[in-house]
């Protein structure tokens, strides 16, 4: 939601039946998978490795607090106490800046990953990244305590008067983060395809590892400037022509507001599909909680189960069990052994010819066969 207004004005929010519909879905959808991806960076992420995770993982918090405070509650706006209003759009401020902010400060990260890939863990530690977002925090607090400070409560809080000049530099902020961020991982892509010293496979590693950031910046690029765009100019129509917008584009303005509050929901999915750990997570906890459901019956486990594999080289297995002897007999469980030796596996080389290579299993349990 918007809010602004001059001093003779008041911008009052009138929500529909849809709309409190839409709001109350997509904001209880938000927290749950904004709050699995939280969680699943703090439990899971090694900050100490891989830094720009904390990035990630306040990117996640804003949105998760966009879902709470903002979407979730939209429908009760109107109902809410003139004492809440304050801290109310404040708090929308920070949580909608700060993610943005910390969309750009991750494409920044990437940009010195890639520009300066020797030194990218020296000029980029996690104590770096850490006080780089509590700052961003700050800032923002301070920020929108200042800007809010001049807002006049007309209507219990879905109707207020904010200084114009104020909010229209709000905007063009948005515009401009926005903007730069995906500028940065335009930069980016182009360094990457246009390096001639990189070998394919490292290259086609190198932009699995870039896809979040391009995914996550086209995303809020495609959701949230179209938005700001058009209220920007509508705002310097108004002060610059005096004309206001014609039906068509209020309509066009309040249909991608929408595209907002799917953008904010949608972001956790984007992280979870990108990211090869939060998306192993989520199917652990997932297949977690199906064997907690005592109405699911779970298949017997393999005579392979708890297997690890590995081998020399890049090649495709054909079979792990075709090394093994065939099973005639298996015995009780009580003689279940640990295996934990070489065996000889088929194997397909670079060319497509099939050969044998020695394949360490360790750790596995087998039951043990007589044959």
């Amino acid at each position: 939601m918007e809010v602004n207004g001059t001093e003779s004005t008041i911008d009052k929010d009138q929500i529909t039946e849809f709309e409190i519909y839409f709001y109350v879905i997509f904001g209880l959808i938000g927290i749950i998978f904004n709050g699995l991806v939280l969680f699943i960076g703090l439990r899971h992420v090694d900050t100490h490795d891989k830094p720009r995770q904390i990035i990630v993982m306040n990117m996640t918090l804003s949105d998760l607090l966009a879902c709470l405070i903002y979407i979730s509650t939209r429908p009760v706006l109107s109902r809410a106490p003139r004492v809440m209003c304050y801290p109310y759009y404040i708090l929308i401020f920070i949580s909608q800046f700060s993610s943005c902010l910390h969309l750009l400060w991750l494409n920044l990260d990437k940009f010195i990953y890639i520009k300066y890939p020797l030194n990218y863990y020296l000029i980029v530690t996690r104590r770096r990244v850490l006080s780089l977002c509590w700052v961003t925090w700050a800032v923002l607090t301070a920020l929108g305590a200042v800007s809010y400070s001049t807002m006049d409560i007309l209507h219990p809080c879905d109707g207020i008067n904010i200084n114009h000049y104020i909010y229209l530099c709000i905007v063009v902020m948005y515009v401009v983060i926005i903007s730069a961020s995906f500028a940065i991982s335009a930069v980016i892509y182009c360094i990457a395809t246009n390096s001639r010293r990189m070998e394919p496979s490292a290259r086609s590693q190198l932009f699995k590892r870039l896809f979040f950031v391009f995914s996550s910046t086209t995303w809020t690029f495609v959701t949230i400037l179209p938005y700001r765009m058009l209220y920007l100019s509508s705002l310097m129509m108004r002060d610059w022509i005096g004309r206001k917008f014609s039906y068509f584009f209020i309509v066009l303005t309040n249909l991608f507001l929408y595209f907002i509050v799917i953008g904010i929901v949608m972001n956790p999915l984007v992280t979870i599909l990108t990211q090869r750990l939060y998306r192993e997570k989520v199917f652990y906890y997932f297949k977690w909680i199906v064997k907690l459901c005592p109405f699911i019956k779970s298949s017997p486990p393999s005579i392979h189960e708890n297997t690890t594999v590995s081998y020399s080289g890049a090649r495709r297995l054909l079979s792990v069990a075709s090394a093994l002897p065939p099973t005639s007999k298996v015995t009780s469980p009580a003689n279940r052994k640990r295996f934990n030796s070489c065996i000889e596996v088929p194997v397909r080389d670079e060319n497509g010819r099939k050969k044998y290579e020695a394949l360490r299993v360790h750790h596995g349990h087998f039951n043990e066969v007589q044959f």
